[in-house]
């Protein structure tokens, strides 16, 4: 099945929080000699975590399907893939990378600087508020994924949230066109789609497309595609 790759966003937060307590319990002993810095850190944690909800709220796409829901289309879904993008575009930048990564073990960390533990209690703090806010929405709304932008990709992925035209009834399988193209589709649901109806692609099963009907006033890929 074709099908573009996602994370939960609640799954990023998660491991970046880990690794943030990770720091605070390196420093453990440290953490009563700095109490400022702990402060500092949880304070601004708490605003910065704040204000990604509230950015990461207006990137929320798909709120008004009922299949593939509640998706925020990103180029990377995790911090390694953009170190990796960076080392792959020049690979000489695998060198700094490395570099700073053993400094920031061997001075930061085991050393103890203030600045360790206002990063610990920022990262943990933040994380802690973003997941928080991130789980209520999801009560509500269901789960929050990030998703790869596919849009312009290029074979099956990039068929993916396209919009077609219903040519020969689905019962629930039939014909549709989508980009001028005719294919075999099943209805995702189940339900009977009539000739002339549109609908939109979800997945790929071989060469059959299963997709679902677009509700009338709910915008298409190629819409949100001529906005951007």
């Amino acid at each position: 099945m074709a099908q573009v790759k996602q994370v939960r966003v609640l799954r990023n937060i998660m491991i970046m929080g880990i690794f943030s307590l990770l720091v605070l319990w390196l420093v453990r002993n440290s953490l009563t000699q700095y109490p400022g810095a702990l402060f500092l850190g949880a304070s601004c944690g708490i605003l910065y975590g704040l204000l990604h909800w509230w950015q990461l709220t207006q990137k929320v796409t798909r709120r008004d399907r009922r299949f593939e829901r509640n998706k925020v289309f990103v180029s990377y879904l995790t911090i390694a893939e953009v170190a990796l993008a960076g080392v792959a575009y020049n690979h000489y930048l695998a060198i700094p990378l490395g570099v700073a990564l053993l400094l920031a073990l061997l001075l930061d960390v085991f050393s103890a600087h203030w600045w360790t533990v206002v990063a610990g209690s920022f990262g943990a703090v933040s994380t802690a508020a973003l997941a928080v806010c991130l789980v209520r929405h999801e009560r509500h709304h269901g789960p929050l994924y990030y998703q790869y932008d596919a849009r312009w990709w290029q074979g099956a992925e990039g068929m993916v949230y396209q919009v077609g035209k219903v040519v020969q009834r689905l019962s629930p399988t039939g014909k549709v066109t989508v980009k001028g193209e005719l294919w075999h589709a099943t209805s995702l649901s189940g339900e009977t789609i009539e000739v002339g109806e549109q609908v939109e692609v979800l997945s790929i099963e071989g060469l059959t497309l299963q997709v679902d009907r677009v509700s009338p006033g709910v915008s298409s890929q190629q819409d949100e595609k001529r906005r951007a």
